[in-house]
């Protein structure tokens, strides 16, 4: 009984998608480390700054994201060459280019 109900749960957790192989790596100490250091050093949005706009960084994107074939890579993960930091704004349209108006959260959640 139990075998079955394990073998469904990993299923299931792998019909989630590539996000299953972030979630441990941006729990962290390595990750919260590096997304603090990150954005002392880019306080404010890159992609916003680059329409002459100032608005403050509230996360730390990965240009190529994480997934499956790359979620033990340092080079995708912690490489200063594949981070962003974004505002909320510019972090939904990259993520939801047709829903350019969603929002976040302070702590990441969706604002619906």
């Amino acid at each position: 009984m139990r075998g079955g109900f394990l073998r469904e749960r990993r299923l299931m957790t792998l019909k989630k998608g590539a996000r299953n192989f972030a979630i441990k790596f941006y729990k962290s100490k390595d990750w919260k480390k590096k997304s603090i250091q990150y954005r002392k050093e880019h306080p404010l949005c890159e992609r916003c700054l680059k329409k002459g706009l100032y608005e403050r960084s509230t996360l730390v994107h990965h240009k190529v994201h994480i997934d499956a074939t790359n979620y033990r890579d340092p080079a995708i993960l912690l490489d200063d060459k594949n981070l962003e930091a974004l505002c909320d704004k510019c972090h939904a349209e990259e993520h939801n280019p047709s829903k350019p108006n969603i929002r976040f959260n302070p702590d990441g959640s969706l604002i619906i």
